[in-house]
Order: C-alpha cells, then sequence, then structure tokens
C-alpha cells in the first residue's frame, strides 16, 4: 500500500511519536509511507522516513491533500480533525482528542465520513454517543524495550511524572494533594511546558520536596523512580503511562477518560481529591508497589506493544483499501 499520514504539529508530543513509530513499522512490513507534516522539534521521532511539508493555513492544508490523495492508496489523518475530508480514497482518522465541549462538536460534525481510531472502549463509547459509526480500537504502542529497571532503594520513596508541563496535566491537583501526604518521598518531574514557572512557584509556597529536571531521556529517568503519577485533568491516551509500564514501575493515575482502562488492575486509578491518599498507600508498601509494576510489565507486553499496534493498524488498513 501507499499511505498518506498527516500530522498538523511537529512538537515532541505523543502523537508525533506514535505516528513515527506506526510509520516505520508500515515501512518494515513493506508499505510505502510518506508523512506531511509542518517542520518543528518533532521531526526526531519521523526520523528515516520520508515526509513532506504541510502547508501553515488549513485552507492550503487541505487543497494540499486533496492534490496528493490520488497518488495514495489510503490517507491517515492525525489529530487535526479540520483537515477530515473526503478525497476519493479510505480517510483513517485518529483523534488525539482532550474532548472539550468545542472538540466534541468538531470531531462529530467532521469525522462522519472516516473511519475513527479510537485507542480505548471508554473513547470508542463517547464517539458512538456523538453518533459516529465507524469505529476501531487500536490502543498506542511501545517498542518492546528490554526491562531495564531494578526494584529501587531509594530513601525516601521517589515519586515521578514524566510529560508536558501544561494545565491539562494536572500537576497543580497532584501538588495540593501531595500536602495530605505523611510518608516521606521526593517528587521529581521531567519535562517542561508553559505552566512551569506557576508550578514551581507553587511547589515552593506549598513547600513540597519538588525537584524540576527540564526534558530526560524517558527510560533513564523511569528507571530512577519508585513510582510513576500521572495526574492529568484530561487525557487522549497517556504515552508515558504506557512508558512506565513497560518498565515495571507502580503507576498512579487520576480516574479520567481511558486511564483506568488502560492501567486495569495493574496500577491505582483515583478520583483527583484521592490522589493523596493512593500515593500514601504506594509510599508505605514496598511489595504492592512490586506487586504492581510487575503487572505493569505484562500488562504492557499483552496489549501495549509496537507490533501489535502496527499489526491491528495495517489489518484495519487492508480491510478498508
Amino acid at each position: 500500500m501507499r499511505i498518506l499520514q498527516v500530522v498538523p504539529y511537529a512538537e515532541l508530543g505523543g502523537t508525533e511519536k506514535a505516528v513515527g513509530t506506526l510509520s516505520r513499522g508500515l515501512v518494515q512490513r513493506g508499505h510505502e509511507v510518506l508523512v506531511l507534516t509542518p517542520t518543528g522539534p518533532g521531526h526526531i521521532y519521523f526520523d528515516g522516513l520520508k515526509w513532506e511539508r504541510l502547508p501553515d493555513s488549513p485552507w492550503q492544508r487541505r487543497a494540499r491533500i486533496r492534490r496528493m490523495a490520488p497518488f495514495f492508496d489510503l490517507v491517515h489523518i492525525h489529530a487535526a480533525r479540520e483537515l477530515v475530508l473526503s478525497c476519493n480514497r479510505p480517510v483513517v482518522f485518529t483523534p488525539h482528542s482532550y474532548y472539550n465541549a468545542l472538540d466534541r462538536f468538531a470531531v462529530r460534525l467532521c469525522a462522519q465520513s472516516a473511519t475513527v481510531i479510537c485507542f480505548t472502549e471508554w473513547e470508542k463509547g463517547m464517539l458512538q454517543r456523538l453518533g459516529l459509526g465507524k469505529l476501531a480500537v487500536i490502543p498506542n504502542g511501545l517498542e518492546e524495550v528490554p526491562l531495564l529497571r531494578k526494584p529501587q532503594t531509594n530513601t525516601p520513596p521517589r515519586i515521578g511524572y514524566l510529560g508536558r508541563l501544561t494545565k491539562d496535566k494536572g500537576l497543580d491537583l497532584l501538588f495540593r494533594e501531595l500536602v495530605k501526604v505523611q510518608a516521606p518521598y521526593e517528587l521529581w518531574i521531567a519535562g517542561r511546558g508553559k505552566e512551569e514557572k506557576k508550578l514551581k512557584a507553587l511547589a515552593a509556597a506549598l513547600n513540597l520536596p519538588v525537584t524540576f529536571l527540564g526534558f530526560q531521556e524517558p527510560f533513564s529517568f523511569l528507571n530512577s523512580l519508585d513510582i510513576f503519577v500521572l495526574p492529568s485533568r484530561t487525557e487522549t491516551f497517556g504515552l508515558a503511562l504506557i512508558e512506565a509500564m513497560s518498565q515495571g514501575l507502580c503507576c498512579v493515575a487520576a480516574d479520567v477518560c481511558g486511564l483506568g482502562e488502560i492501567l486495569g488492575d495493574a496500577g491505582i486509578t483515583a478520583p483527583h481529591s484521592r490522589l493523596g491518599e493512593a500515593l500514601e498507600e504506594a509510599l508505605q508498601k514496598s511489595d504492592l508497589r512490586e506487586t504492581l509494576g510487575e503487572r505493569a510489565r505484562q500488562r504492557f507486553l499483552r496489549y501495549y506493544t509496537e507490533e501489535r499496534m502496527i499489526r491491528e493498524t495495517e489489518g484495519l488498513y487492508l480491510s478498508l483499501v
């Protein structure tokens, strides 16, 4: 197959990473893939792939896709619901969406004719309620990296967060919950974002033992932790959560969107108002941390590998072409 992958941004995010992983896997299976994307730092995820520049104007973008579509067997559009259009070729759309009210309306309006890939059954149910009918559940996947992590002996135990420092990631909510935690701990935060200055000020005001590390190599960072936490207000999928699971980490996440479905019984999910309680339990019970870490690794191998994502996406493509 000849496949056109359309990515509307090129930042250092999960969407770009997932598209790069999928595209390289499809090329290895003998397909021809072209990534249409703007320029940006996220191009590191497209290394070794053929790509062309996506224009900045929405109208120019739509015109470019229409001109290119006849030369491909299938068009896969990521995130940009405004670009989902009829182009006389099968169109697959992955929302990568946070689903606020405006976004739900936009997806319902634009994606009726496309085959939509959902990451979780939770997302599928929500899109069904919006009136969309052509839906497939295919979770994101990661390369099956070796288990590098060894049981940690950090004193005190180390909690870590990996991701963007933005409001939707809920770190301010986490900080206010950590005030309630009595067990000793350290919190290490890896990432950058527009909320960084505010978060540093809040951590100082609450007198929390927080260290901001900036960008870090994900697996080296994760392998230094005892507990991974994801306190998001809303979450498309949570690629960092899967990375933590792949390394056998005890994971604690906010009970939002499909995070509880992703973790299953291999971690702890709790409402934001009980994140402190959940972390307290994990901090005090090292045996619980190890048990959940082992379950997380096995759950990753069963559901969230790169091989499974590529195989199932390829199967969907072939059913449409």
